[in-house]
């Protein structure tokens, strides 16, 4: 497999289908292909009439209201689950369906409310009368039913929990206070006007007064079985109303026609605008490469929609661009997505970045354990984040430089070195990623030419940057090679001969960028020095944890000092370095080459 990949172009689709049945095609379509909807000029007609918009908005007010006594459904309903029916027809039969079961379930809904609320002041009663336990106080009075006498009122107050209950004091009043399991109760005989004040305070803390059911009578502890009782009568009452309000939905179809108008919503979001006859209407559209009309044209045929997909390898506008890799190299997409989607003429350089971007990170943080234990995390999270495969291949490099540099867990001590100790030779250390700079740098002009030659602008791409391509393999060369000087010279004279031949005034503006692009590329070159110096503190601070851990006198002390390390440089270092490897990527090999102004494709996500 080639490593050097161009973004795919979509394909044109258009979908011709009777009107009533478009939105049917269109999530037929958006549920087996990626496809992406394109508004054209000659698409004209709304969707979304005035007419259509009131039936959504009805069905809007309706949700808002009753939405939370809708019967659940499927949450995976049948492909073939959308019948072709006109959208006015649709809504029309959906509202009268939801309106009928709001007409013949309010009523229970109404009754299960006040249940529910009933239920809750049984389950305080019952948290009241086991605080109280055998204490000599009677419920007897302070349900919602017993009355008060012309100057003293009692009342029951909730508070929730951490309250400090004694904090509540009030003259003219009688205050018990009693602490449940999770909420605080007051009991309170007090005048009106004390009553009044302690409410404001209560208030004050969250709480509120609350109505005790009617008819419990004695010691609170002697009060749970009818209290028991009382509630498993709400419960089941409660139980009976939802199997009756579940029936309802089911006769009224209440959650297929619910699905059927979100799927019109989302049909409506997705589409403004169609190119619509008298009975049909056509629909333009981007679909991936590797997809037929065949195919398409069978889903839309199982799925009983009166429809037609075409395609074509050329649209009407530019196409949408798709990056097209094998599953080891989709993760690295994120690196040319920082910039944008390259365009049709640019190199989508996931593949090489599969190996470039683990290189650059596993030299910085080369370390034996310290790598197995990113590997093991990217493992571990291998089903839940894709960027999973990062941490596994920045491990496993980790690993790989970890034996060239002998280091495990920060120790030099516990394996041979493969290559050297980095503290021992740091110029070697410093000198090697300027070569992986010089190729990447390189590549990356390279891959500059070969989108120029794609995009049908070679000859100027040989006048303008060939011949800074040879000055910068001359200078290069010339650190080794006399014959460098000669190829430097020569790319000079490209250079003045390619910009100074037709149009000779504008040389000394072009000479002027050509010292800056040869500044830059020194700049960006010595740039990848800082991939041996991050390796270096790397060393150095392994040195340090182990130096801390020898005077910690070893043993458990000494374990611990070497786990702190080594936590603190996986956690630290490990986002340094991962920020130098976004960096060197970005800044140093990007912008030979990369604009990212091509236009990504979206498809349409199927409703939900």
């Amino acid at each position: 497999m080639t490593i050097i990949a161009r973004p795919l172009p979509a394909r044109w689709m258009r979908l011709l289908a009777v009107e009533a049945d478009l939105p049917a095609a269109l999530i037929t379509l958006a549920r087996h292909a990626p496809v992406e909807p394109e508004a054209l000029a000659q698409e004209s007609k709304p969707v979304l009439t005035p007419e259509l918009a009131s039936c959504l908005h009805r069905f809007d007010t309706l949700a808002q209201t009753w939405h939370l006594w809708w019967p659940t459904a499927n949450p995976v309903p049948e492909a073939n689950e959308s019948p072709p029916g006109a959208p006015r027809e649709i809504l029309d039969q959906a509202l009268a369906a939801l309106e009928a079961w709001q007409l013949e379930s309010e009523p229970m809904i109404r009754q299960e409310q006040r249940l529910r609320a009933c239920e809750a002041d049984w389950i305080r009663m019952a948290e009241l009368a086991r605080a109280l336990g055998n204490a000599p106080l009677l419920l007897d009075g302070w349900s919602g039913a017993a009355a008060d006498s012309l100057w003293l009122h009692r009342a029951v107050f909730v508070l929730p929990p951490g309250v400090d209950l004694t904090r509540l004091t009030q003259n003219d009043a009688l205050i018990c206070p009693v602490q449940g399991e999770e909420n605080g109760f007051l009991l309170v005989a007090a005048t009106a006007d004390a009553l009044a004040m302690l409410t404001e305070q209560v208030s004050s803390l969250e709480g509120r007064p609350v109505t005790l059911p009617d008819g419990v009578r004695g010691r609170g502890i002697a009060a749970l079985p009818t209290i028991a009782a009382r509630l498993q009568e709400c419960r089941a009452a409660i139980t009976r109303l939802d199997e009756a309000l579940q029936d309802a939905g089911e006769r009224h179809r209440v959650a297929h026609w619910i699905r059927a108008v979100h799927r019109l919503q989302w049909f409506f979001q997705a589409i403004r605008a169609v190119g619509a006859g008298d009975a049909l209407a056509q629909l333009g559209g981007w679909v991936a490469p590797g997809i037929d009309a065949s195919q398409l044209n069978g889903h839309l045929q199982r799925s009983g929609v009166r429809a037609l997909a075409t395609l074509s390898d050329s649209g009407p506008v530019p196409p949408p661009l798709l990056l097209v890799n094998p599953w080891w190299a989709r993760p690295f997409e994120i690196f040319p997505r920082l910039l944008g989607m390259p365009n049709r003429n640019e190199v989508d350089p996931s593949r090489l970045l599969a190996v470039i971007a683990p290189l650059l990170f596993g030299y910085m943080f080369g370390d034996v354990g310290q790598g197995a234990v990113l590997l093991a995390i990217g493992y571990r999270l291998r089903h839940k984040r894709d960027a999973s495969w990062l941490l596994i291949t920045g491990g496993a490099a980790a690993i790989f430089f970890g034996l060239l540099f002998g280091s495990v867990f920060c120790s030099e001590s516990i394996l041979p070195a493969l290559w050297l100790h980095p503290t021992s030779r740091p110029l070697a250390v410093l000198a090697a990623p300027l070569v992986l700079g010089v190729g990447l740098i390189l590549g990356g002009l390279g891959f500059r030419a070969l989108g120029s030659f794609w995009g049908g602008h070679g000859r100027e791409w040989l006048r303008h940057d060939g011949g800074i391509v040879l000055i910068y393999l001359g200078v290069l060369l010339a650190f080794f090679f006399p014959a460098g000087y000669a190829l430097a010279v020569a790319g000079v004279v490209a250079f003045v001969v390619g910009n100074g031949w037709e149009k000779p005034l504008a040389l000394p503006g072009r000479l002027a960028h050509l010292v800056e692009s040869l500044l830059q590329l020194g700049v960006n070159t010595f740039s990848f020095a800082r991939v041996g110096a991050f390796a270096l503190a790397h060393a150095g601070l392994s040195h340090a944890v182990i130096t801390l851990a020898g005077l910690a006198g070893g043993g458990v002390a000494g374990t611990v000092v070497l786990v702190l390390g080594n936590l603190l440089i996986l956690s630290l270092e490990g986002l340094v370095v991962s920020v130098q490897t976004t960096r060197l990527i970005l800044f140093e090999f990007f912008v030979r080459f990369l604009s990212g102004d091509g236009r990504p494709f979206r498809p349409l996500p199927p409703p939900e």
